[in-house]
């Protein structure tokens, strides 16, 4: 049986981290961080390069991003959820990132006030299987573009695999997909469909599920390069 897809309106999941905002980084942040954490290791970035994290939530992972890519570098946050946009914002203002710092709240399916070929590495962190499989390709797409010549794209999702845990919680999302909303996917033949290339992944487990982390890289990406336009200094 197929997992079923969330079909929620936008506003409703909007409204929904609005809320989860207060409350996010301690009873959801702190037990994915570990999988987070490897997943900036593998993403490899080098001081002075534009990341770019889609669903920032309140910022934790732009914190870690901010340091691996120094002073020279830039961080760019974008979320769907204004609260959250906000609680990234003064995170960052209290360490102190000034203009290297850039928080976008809009939507990932459309990053329109993203420059073609503007940022070096994109993070998408139980992100991604939120999404229905037509969103998905569309926010592949949207990578895509937004993506320098060579510049690559690092996903972590829970995995399906045949596993008790994951029948458990598949179950679960059948029955209250509002609740139990991550639906775990197969992240790396969804990455391939979508013609980028696989340069490392892993396989780990939070609290019994197991979980991917991936890193992909497209060579198709446009030759251009360009700061993101039209979007707000910390």
């Amino acid at each position: 049986m197929d997992l079923r897809e969330l079909t929620r309106p936008d506003a409703s999941a909007r409204e929904r981290y609005d809320l989860l905002a207060p409350y996010y980084d301690r009873y959801v942040q702190w037990f994915e961080r570990d999988h987070v954490e490897r997943l900036l290791e593998d993403l490899a970035l080098e001081p002075g390069e534009t990341v770019l994290d889609v669903g920032c939530g309140p910022g934790t992972a732009l914190v870690s991003l901010g340091e691996r890519v120094g002073p020279e570098g830039t961080v760019v946050g974008l979320d769907v959820s204004g609260e959250m946009i906000e609680r990234a914002r003064e995170r960052l203002e209290r360490r102190g990132f000034g203009d290297r710092a850039i928080l976008v709240h809009g939507d990932a399916r459309n990053m329109r006030r993203i420059a073609d070929a503007s940022v070096d590495a994109i993070v998408m962190t139980f992100t991604f299987e939120l999404l229905s499989r037509a969103d998905q390709e569309r926010v592949l797409e949207e990578c895509r573009r937004v993506l320098a010549p060579g510049g690559r794209l690092g996903v972590c999702s829970l995995a399906r695999e045949d596993h008790l845990t994951v029948t458990i919680y598949e179950a679960l999302h059948r029955r209250l997909p509002g609740v139990f909303d991550c639906r775990p996917i197969d992240l790396e033949r969804r990455l391939e469909a979508s013609d980028f290339s696989i340069r490392s992944t892993w396989t780990d487990e939070l609290y019994g599920l197991p979980v991917t982390g991936v890193v992909v890289v497209d060579s198709d990406s446009s030759d251009s390069f360009g700061w993101p336009l039209g979007c707000d200094r910390v």
